[in-house]
């Protein structure tokens, strides 16, 4: 346990220096869920005023439900208003049902936090300070993985296992969520088992939407993995303690949600500049990305100081 602990602090140092923070307002906008919040109606003329249609009252029961299971950072109002107008014209989906309740918690998971959660009710902004020592407190806050890598294995070793996957994921007949073989012979160019990357223990860079911060496995969250963990997976925390500014997470003080937001797009590509910047070489050039989010975004859209694992969904 020592040794883990020093291991992690020595990461949390090394991590620090590589992986500067973004400011929330580069985060990507982009929901799951294709809220109108309103319907707006533009009268003719030079003088013309907007006007809204007025929007169908979302009930008690849905509030006290999303407030509930997300208590913080509270759900934003004006998304949740336009995730149940577009759910409740969904074929089938009657008010206050099951299906309703199911069918927004997706869209929740599905979507990007700086869009869907109150910016003014989240972690304080300097929880991913050096000097912050505090355990969390109170009910679970959900945030959402913005990039992760693995910091027990040298990049080096990381980039070589990700050539080979690249390798064989060219050649076909393999599934790019396979973990892959730890017996595949790297040294065989495209051919053979997929390489299966090492696992020792993840890093991340987590969200509340608003607030960015480190994070890395005190103890082994073994349903978490660089393959198959999508970027905006959501995560709820509890009583997790913060030291030098990095969450010490455990299965004991997280709830693992699921889901996934348009950051995953990314990740193979910040998965390689994270390598790159680890080996001491340039990033390369960002490339363009659904939606028109690449080249000159001086940021990629991807909200991530980080890395994250080399799969697209």
């Amino acid at each position: 346990m020592l040794f883990r602990a020093a291991l992690l602090f020595r990461a949390a140092l090394l991590f620090r220096a590589a992986l500067r923070p973004t400011p929330a307002r580069d985060l990507p906008r982009h929901g799951r869920c294709p809220p109108e919040r309103g319907r707006v109606i533009r009268s003719a003329g030079p003088d013309a005023h907007s006007a809204r249609v007025p929007a169908v009252a979302v009930p008690a029961e849905v509030v006290e439900w999303v407030n509930r299971n997300f208590p913080k950072p509270r759900v934003d109002l004006d998304w949740l208003q336009g995730c149940y107008e577009w759910v409740i014209g969904l074929d089938g989906v009657r008010p206050n049902s099951q299906e309703l309740f199911d069918t927004i918690r997706t869209q929740l998971l599905k979507s990007s936090l700086s869009e869907s959660l109150d910016p003014t009710d989240g972690l304080p902004q300097d929880i991913g300070d050096f000097n912050t020592q505090v355990t969390l407190c109170g009910v679970p806050t959900l945030v959402e993985i913005i990039s992760l890598s693995e910091v027990g294995s040298s990049a080096f070793q990381l980039d070589q296992v990700r050539k080979g996957r690249e390798e064989r994921l060219r050649a076909g007949g393999f599934d790019e969520y396979d973990e892959g073989d730890e017996e595949a012979d790297l040294e065989v160019e495209g051919e053979g088992p997929l390489p299966k990357y090492p696992r020792s223990m993840l890093s991340f860079v987590l969200s509340d939407g608003t607030t960015q911060f480190q994070a890395m496995e005190y103890k082994p969250l073994p349903q978490l993995s660089l393959v198959q963990t999508p970027l905006g997976f959501k995560l709820q925390l509890k009583a997790v303690r913060f030291i030098c500014g990095v969450a010490n997470l455990e299965p004991d003080n997280v709830i693992l949600l699921g889901g996934d937001s348009d950051l995953n797009q990314r990740k193979d590509y910040h998965f390689r500049q994270n390598l790159r910047q680890r080996m001491g070489f340039p990033n390369e050039p960002m490339p363009e990305f659904e939606g028109g989010e690449g080249k000159n975004n001086e940021h990629g859209g991807a909200g991530a100081p980080g890395p994250p694992a080399p799969h697209h969904e």
